[in-house]
Order: C-alpha cells, then structure tokens, then sequence
C-alpha cells in the first residue's frame, strides 16, 4: 500500500508458476505473461473447461478497492474461477456452486479491505518514505498496489497452533 520504487520493480517469472499433471485446455494460459500486480495471467480465459456441464457467468465484477493508479480492481467472473480451480486440479468442484463462491470470496475480500482501511484510518498517520515519515494529505485513502498468495508460507500463529495441536489435540485440533 505504498508507492513502489520503479527500479525495484518486480519482473515476472519466465515460465509459467504452475505445471499439473493433469492439463486442461486452459493450458495455454501458461504461455501468457503474469502481471507483475497481481501474478496472474494478463487475460484469464473465460471459455468452457473440458466437460463443464453448465454455462457459467463471464461478467466480471468491479471490487472498491482501488489500485495504485487509482482504478478499481476487478473480482474473476464464476468461469474464470472454475476454470482456476480445474487447472490447480480440483476436478470434483460443483458448478452449480462457483457462482455462490465467487460472492463469497468478494464478500471476504471487500470485508477485509475495509478492516485495512479501518486500521489505516486509526494508525496511519504517515508513511515512512526515503527521507523519514510524511503526514498523509488529509483526505487520503489507501491503495492496494500489489498482492500475491503466499499460501505455503506458514505463519507464526499456524506454527503455534500446529505445535500445540500435537501437545494438545483435542483443544487444538
């Protein structure tokens, strides 16, 4: 949430982040480059997975979150989900249910852009830049610049709960 530094712009990586066994005909996508904002492919597919029953949604919807140019990002459309979640291998994945977790998942998101914003409000007074902290102007609000799931990296909480789930299984199991 702060403005990044264009000589230490990330570049992103040469081959595609994610090879299954069990490729789909969304493989292509892995001959795209990945958005250095967001590292995802710069243009998700939005056809029919191989042996997808029903047709799903394309339309993709606008989050209030804005980006650091200051447009607002964009929620993946119920077929572009489902297509992620067939080519990251989930193959039992209810299509009749990836409309109601995509409203889910920006439900979640929004939710969690507005305790962002909450916490920003209450103790972000300044942000410390090259030269010391500068006071935001007065009707500043954050940006999300960039994001990217870092799903294998454990937590210290994970650890603790994990350890203590080994001590003690049935209260933190």
């Amino acid at each position: 949430m702060h403005k990044p530094d264009p000589t230490t712009a990330a570049e992103p990586p040469s081959s595609c982040p994610y090879t299954p066994e069990t490729a789909t005909a969304n493989a292509d996508a892995c001959d795209q480059a990945l958005n250095p904002l967001n590292f995802m492919f710069s243009n998700l597919p939005q056809t029919r997975s191989p042996g997808q029953q029903m047709a799903l949604p394309t339309e993709r919807e606008a989050s209030t979150i804005p980006k650091g140019d200051g447009s607002l990002w964009e929620y993946p459309s119920p077929q572009q989900m489902y297509n992620a979640m067939r080519r990251k291998g989930y193959e039992d994945a209810p299509e009749d249910a990836v409309e109601s977790m995509v409203a889910v998942h920006n439900w979640l998101n929004e939710g969690a852009w507005n305790e962002i914003c909450v916490w920003e409000g209450r103790f972000g007074s300044g942000v410390l830049g090259y030269m010391g902290w500068r006071v935001h102007e007065k009707n500043w609000k954050p940006r999300l610049v960039r994001f990217q799931g870092r799903r294998k990296d454990v937590t210290p909480k994970a650890q603790l709960y994990g350890f203590m789930g080994r001590i003690m299984p049935e209260t933190f199991g």
